[in-house]
């Protein structure tokens, strides 16, 4: 089980705001790029035969003479992308765990919203560089949408730059779940600007953050193998975790640019629970 029963009540009552408007095909509670139906007034323009007679402004009919028709924001549901990074270095320090975590969280929160939730992981099967998991509108899809995140197994080298080209065209919102340690993290982020908005939830280790290293060290990369040895003197990891910080500094001014929200969290057991709180002190979930 991926969320326990006192989560999924809690993010029942949640939703996920995006920063964009939203192409989609159905109905919904998110702002549309078109025109519709909701309570939320856009614009007038000229009555023309067939129109709804409802929606004529009869009090600027009788102030200036002329026949306008009201028109509103259309309301449509938000397509979700939900991407999950579950390459070589998310298994490190489990990583890959908050990872599936994470994804489950703003999946359950999407389903609840009757949003339309699609699930990615990355890598793929060996022939295409990603793999698409199930997709579901409700809560009922829920288990199916769960039990894959669980199967998913981690390892392996990954690119993120062909499923977020194909998903910068999606009309809707990106979910990316990933510790950025990829050489195209920037194009990636960059990328993604087209789309209605999102979210980075960006997924780093306590050792990562904070390395409990010293003396030399033969250090190996767990997704080519290559090796490298250094020597982690105070100053190594004070420059370390400077240059750790300047890296989420640029991943977060990259999301915002794209339209895309940014949190940067620690893996752990209570990465969820963390997760929450932060975006709903940003106010990215209400």
């Amino acid at each position: 089980m991926l969320l326990d029963p006192r989560l999924r009540a809690q993010l029942e009552r949640l939703a996920l705001g995006v920063r964009g408007r939203v192409t989609a095909q159905w109905a919904g509670r998110h702002s549309s790029t078109r025109l519709g139906e909701s309570l939320d007034f856009a614009d007038y323009r000229p009555y023309q035969p067939g129109d709804d007679y409802r929606r004529i402004d009869h009090n600027l009919r009788a102030r200036l003479g002329i026949v306008m028709v009201r028109q509103f924001e259309a309301e449509q549901e938000l397509p979700l992308d939900i991407v999950v990074d579950l390459s070589g270095s998310m298994e490190m320090h489990d990583k890959a765990t908050s990872a599936r975590t994470l994804a489950a969280m703003v999946a359950y929160m999407g389903l609840a919203s009757g949003d339309r939730v699609r699930l990615w992981a990355v890598p793929g099967d060996g022939v295409r560089t990603e793999i698409q998991g199930p997709a579901g509108r409700h809560l009922a899809a829920w288990p199916l949408l769960e039990s894959w995140l669980e199967s998913r197994p981690a390892g392996g080298g990954a690119s993120l730059r062909p499923l977020g080209r194909r998903l910068a065209a999606s009309g809707g919102a990106v979910v990316l779940v990933s510790d950025l340690l990829v050489e195209e993290w920037r194009e990636v982020l960059d990328g993604l600007a087209p789309t209605a908005g999102g979210l980075v939830l960006h997924v780093l280790s306590r050792q990562e953050l904070y390395p409990p290293l010293a003396g030399d060290l033969d250090l190996v990369d767990s997704e080519t193998g290559t090796r490298l040895a250094v020597s982690m003197s105070e100053e190594a990891v004070r420059n370390y975790q400077k240059a750790v910080e300047d890296f989420a500094l640029e991943a977060s001014r990259r999301s915002r640019r794209a339209g895309l929200d940014y949190l940067l969290v620690e893996a752990g057991p209570d990465a969820a629970e963390r997760a929450l709180e932060g975006l709903a002190r940003r106010e990215v979930v209400r």
